[in-house]
């Protein structure tokens, strides 16, 4: 899918920890980004049905465990070419395996380091050296 370059970045984050759905947030800030949060599996599934094909990219917190790898699963059968990011604590070591053999393009252990979110972000949008300055917008499903 090809988006339009003045047309904010569309990206689906499926986690619980509302830190953490801050955290994303503002490392998406220079992009403008819209981010749809997801809080379970079946919100997260409508989303991806509903919008799946103007998704630019989805972030997915596996810390709720196998929930996470089960929407991964889900998306990537369903758009192959979606850049998926994951994200893990650091005592999950097989989170990351699981991850890219399920279709993820990266796979980031918690704690984020602001370079890291940075790097991901650049990795899997191509807004990352967009000069918009407005923040992101945000859609939660409730």
């Amino acid at each position: 899918m090809t988006r339009n370059s003045m047309k904010s970045p569309l990206i689906l984050l499926f986690t619980r920890n509302g830190d953490f759905a801050q955290s994303v947030r503002d490392a998406l800030f220079e992009t403008g980004a819209t981010v749809i949060i997801a809080r379970d599996v079946r919100d997260g599934l409508q989303m991806v049905c509903q919008c799946g094909r103007e998704l630019d990219s989805a972030w997915m917190d596996f810390d709720d465990g196998c929930r996470g790898r089960t929407l991964l699963s889900a998306v990537h059968n369903c758009y192959e070419r979606l850049p998926i990011v994951v994200t893990t604590s650091e005592k999950a070591e097989h989170a990351c395996f699981l991850a890219y053999a399920n279709g993820a393009r990266t796979c980031l252990k918690k704690p984020l380091s602001a370079a890291s979110f940075a790097k991901a972000i650049a990795d899997v949008t191509d807004c990352a050296a967009s000069s918009a300055s407005r923040g992101p917008n945000e859609i939660e499903i409730l």
